[in-house]
């Protein structure tokens, strides 16, 4: 069936509202359903009047982050040449044996003799010490863990380490079997690729992904974020040299892909080196003490002084 407009259009009225007063602004039942069909009993409704600052009364109260994730930034000032050269070293044994196997053949990861020998490094000790140190702090101080019973042998640290000559990708992932996972990083500059986070909360992940690039923040220079500040959707780190992240093990993560055009200055090319690792305490493995057994029962005191 055709439309067939009227031969004759009704008058259409118009009215200034900035000239009524607030009784005639009353829109009528008549009116209402002119706008929208009635769907229950519906009063006539009034304009609101205006605002008043004065009654604005917000509960008492405190703010709490119910859901929200701690990440603990550090720096650890090694020999950063001597580090890079050990590292160099250790994938290149692990190059000889796994070949030209891209997927095994850039990290210690997979190879458990090689792996270990890193402990033998003189620089590994203080490495090692700093991060369970870095650790227990966390742990007791972020989630209230009691720590006072720990030694540092009592900390299992597994680390490995990762050479990459050319741009690479990491899918998401994440890691079992530890409490908390991080990377420090050896070799890299402003240009190298972010590691990038996925927030835990599935309900952002799925409907708050408010903008469409990242974005930075004042008091986080060299992080970038997906969303609306406390729903954000992803967190992106700019890595440096002789720092450190550490979070959660059930936190979800990957290295994205850079343009495979970009070329550091250097005769090694594009080159980026870290060394990952992950975290739990009371396992007794021996190849993780170092003889170093600090107690941490000075922390047991001060919480409960």
């Amino acid at each position: 069936m055709k439309f067939q407009p009227p031969k004759e259009w009704p008058e259409i009225k118009t009215t200034d509202i900035s000239k009524m007063t607030m009784e005639e602004r009353t829109i009528t039942q008549e009116e209402m359903d002119i706008l929208s069909p009635p769907q229950n009993d519906v009063s006539p409704q009034t304009a609101p009047l205006a605002y008043n600052p004065g009654e604005y009364r917000p509960a008492e109260g405190e703010i709490v982050p119910m859901f929200a994730v701690p990440f603990l930034r550090g720096r650890i000032p090694l020999d950063m040449k001597q580090v890079s050269e050990d590292c160099r070293d250790l994938v290149a044994q692990v190059k000889k044996i796994e070949g030209d196997n891209p997927a095994t053949n850039y990290t210690t990861y997979f190879n458990e003799d090689i792996r270990i020998s890193m402990h033998e490094l003189p620089w590994f000790k203080e490495f090692s010490n700093v991060i369970k140190d870095s650790y227990v702090a966390f742990c007791s101080n972020m989630f209230h863990h009691p720590v006072g019973h720990l030694q540092r042998d009592d900390i299992h640290l597994f680390a490995w380490i990762n050479v990459y000559n050319e741009p690479h990708s990491h899918s998401t992932h994440n890691h079992v079997n530890s409490l908390m996972s991080g990377t420090y990083y050896i070799k890299t500059n402003e240009n190298a690729q972010q590691i990038k986070f996925t927030s835990p909360n599935i309900c952002v992940n799925a409907n708050h992904q408010a903008v469409d690039r990242p974005l930075q923040r004042e008091n986080y220079p060299d992080f970038e974020f997906d969303g609306v500040e406390g729903c954000d959707s992803y967190a992106r780190y700019q890595p440096r040299e002789q720092e450190f992240l550490l979070w959660p093990s059930y936190i979800q993560h990957e290295v994205p892909a850079v343009d495979p055009s970009y070329q550091q200055e250097g005769d090694l090319g594009y080159e980026r080196i870290s060394l990952s690792f992950n975290l739990k305490h009371r396992l007794p493995i021996d190849n993780n003490q170092t003889g170093d057994n600090l107690s941490y029962d000075f922390l047991e005191e001060n919480v409960n002084a």
